[in-house]
Order: structure tokens, then sequence, then C-alpha cells
């Protein structure tokens, strides 16, 4: 029998079907590789959701909506425009071990605690800038960490006394308390106390609240930024428009008050 050689035209037969093979492949592999970083992003960011939303319905549950107060209400004057940071600040019932204080079915306020957004990177060109809309603060950067402060009370036990001294706080001295944490004080008595500094979450986008008396509806929001960067420019992208959007991932949560 006479041995017979591979053709040129079957080695390029070859050689092409074999590349069409490898390009089908790498397509395949970057899709999946994409979707695998995608949802693990997506995994990432759920964690770190639950753990705030879980934090934040414990901390709830011996507040009354009477006494809540956000970014987004009204107060006699603007005073609280000046703050940057989104804001929420509520009393709970209980001491620093966790457990109940008041007799029977009454309780006294013995702890304030003030959760804010505040970015981390001091040279954020978007979060340094002076916005004429507060909003603006909103749409580009998600270097923003979840903060709880917490203030023990050392006032009056008096309902009205109290809900005095905590206006006061939030109307003159809540800017000091998110950025110094500075004790407030009455003559010589300190009533709020600052306590300790805690880091819920990180990588936060926005967080928009909508507290009543019964309830509070939270949504907190990410961006997936390894994912944007890729297709826009970081930093410089409103992701608050479309298509930019879809980079974003939200959760929205409803809290009770226990004792509203």
């Amino acid at each position: 029998m006479k041995s017979k050689g591979i053709s040129l035209i079957e080695t390029l037969v070859s050689v092409t079907v074999f590349g069409i093979i490898i390009v089908v492949m790498f397509q395949m592999s970057s899709a999946f590789f994409k979707l695998f970083n995608s949802a693990s992003s997506k995994q990432d960011m759920n964690k770190t959701f639950i753990k705030a939303y879980n934090q934040m319905q414990k901390d709830f549950m011996t507040t009354s909506g009477k006494y809540i107060y956000s970014y987004n209400q009204k107060f006699n004057d603007d005073t609280y425009k000046n703050i940057k940071n989104r804001w929420i600040v509520f009393p709970v019932a209980t001491n620093q071990e966790g457990n109940f204080q008041g007799e029977g079915s009454s309780f006294n306020w013995k702890r304030i605690f003030i959760y804010y957004l505040n970015c981390t990177n001091e040279s954020c060109s978007e979060c340094n800038k002076e916005f004429l809309n507060p909003e603006d603060l909103y749409k580009y950067c998600s270097d923003k960490e979840l903060i709880r402060i917490t203030y023990n009370y050392n006032g009056s036990d008096d309902k009205s006394d109290f809900s005095l001294y905590l206006y006061d706080m939030i109307l003159n001295h809540l800017n000091s308390c998110l950025i110094n944490h500075e004790d407030i004080v009455d003559g010589k008595e300190v009533i709020f106390k600052f306590v300790e500094k805690k880091v819920l979450a990180r990588n936060i986008f926005d967080m928009n609240i909508s507290p009543n008396k019964t309830n509070i509806t939270i949504i907190l929001s990410s961006i997936r930024i390894n994912e944007a960067k890729k297709e826009v420019s970081y930093g410089k992208t409103d992701f608050t428009q479309e298509p930019n959007t879809k980079f974003v991932d939200k959760i929205e949560f409803v809290i009770h008050a226990r004792n509203s």
C-alpha cells in the first residue's frame, strides 16, 4: 500500500475547524466568568444588605415612631440641609447590655442611635463638591460606609424633657455629632454622651429613608463597581440615570417601631 500524506486543503480545513472551536469555547468561557463574577458580586452585596437589615431590625425593637427623625423631614428651619450625610436618629429603651429599662408598661429612653452614610475617600472629587442640590452627592460614588453611632441619654426621664433635648440635639448639634462625635452638654450636665462608632456596611451607594409613626421604609443601594468600570468612567458617571442603573443593586425593607 502506498502511504498518503495530508494535503494542504485538509490541513487548512482542520486548522479552520479547530479555530472555530477555540473561538466558541473562549466566548462560552468569557460569558460564564462574566455571569459568575456578576452572581458573586450580587451575593456579596446581599450579605452586606442582610447584615445591615438584621442590625436595624434589632435596634428598632424598642423605639417609637414619635421620636424618629431623618434627613428628609422638615423642621422649623433648614439648618439640617447643611448636613451632607444621609441620616436617621431614634431612641431605644435598652441600656448598653441590651436590657429593657422601665417599670410596668412604662419605659425610659436610655440610648440614641444615629445611622448615617459617610464617604471613605477623603479626596473623593464628587463627595467633596459643593452641590447646589444635595441629591447630587448620591449619584456618582459607591465608596460610602453605613455607620451607626451610639449616645447614652443621661437626662430626665420625663417624656417632654426628653423630646426637647432630642429635638435640640438634631437641630443644633447633629453635624458635630456626625463629624466629631461630641457630647451634648446642658450647663454642666452631659445630656447625650458618645459611646461608640460601628461600621455596619461598606460600599454603599445610597440610603433612602421614609419614616412614619408606625414604621420606617429603608432602601439601601450599591454599585457593582468592577462591572461598571469596564463600560463607564466610575466617579464621573451618574448611576441614577439609564442605562447606568443596570449596575445598581437595591434592597427595600420595612421595619415596624414596636412602641408606636
